[in-house]
């Protein structure tokens, strides 16, 4: 991909986030006292991974290590999507969890490039 590429989407992540956490006080305020600290624990998470996207954007040399971090991100969120389709019992999602998300999870812990 270009630079200009790589640039947009450093941009667009940035933008997401902010719209995203423009919305975290009127939810805070409007959560219970004892729902808070998974609020706050998912914020700082959702961060993390918005700041890797950005890093990975905008800071070449990172690469390797920041699509391996997203790659376990995703492995680890298909690993969520399988386990929680099998409890529910609705499996519609396990095609392309298993046969695009997963291996494009693997291919980016074990390669760290997009290439």
């Amino acid at each position: 991909m270009s630079k200009t590429t790589w640039n947009i989407l450093g941009i667009l992540t940035i933008v997401a986030g902010i719209l995203l956490f423009m919305l975290a006080p009127e939810r805070y305020a409007a959560l219970t006292p004892e729902q808070r600290p998974t609020f706050i624990a998912g914020g700082v998470l959702i961060l993390a991974v918005l700041g890797a996207i950005a890093s990975t954007c905008f800071f070449p040399k990172s690469r390797p290590v920041t699509l391996r971090i997203l790659g376990a991100i995703g492995i680890a969120s298909c690993i969520f999507t399988l386990i929680e389709g099998a409890h529910q019992g609705n499996f519609s999602r396990f095609p392309v969890t298993i046969g695009f998300w997963l291996p494009g999870s693997v291919y980016l812990v074990v390669k760290g490039k997009m290439t």
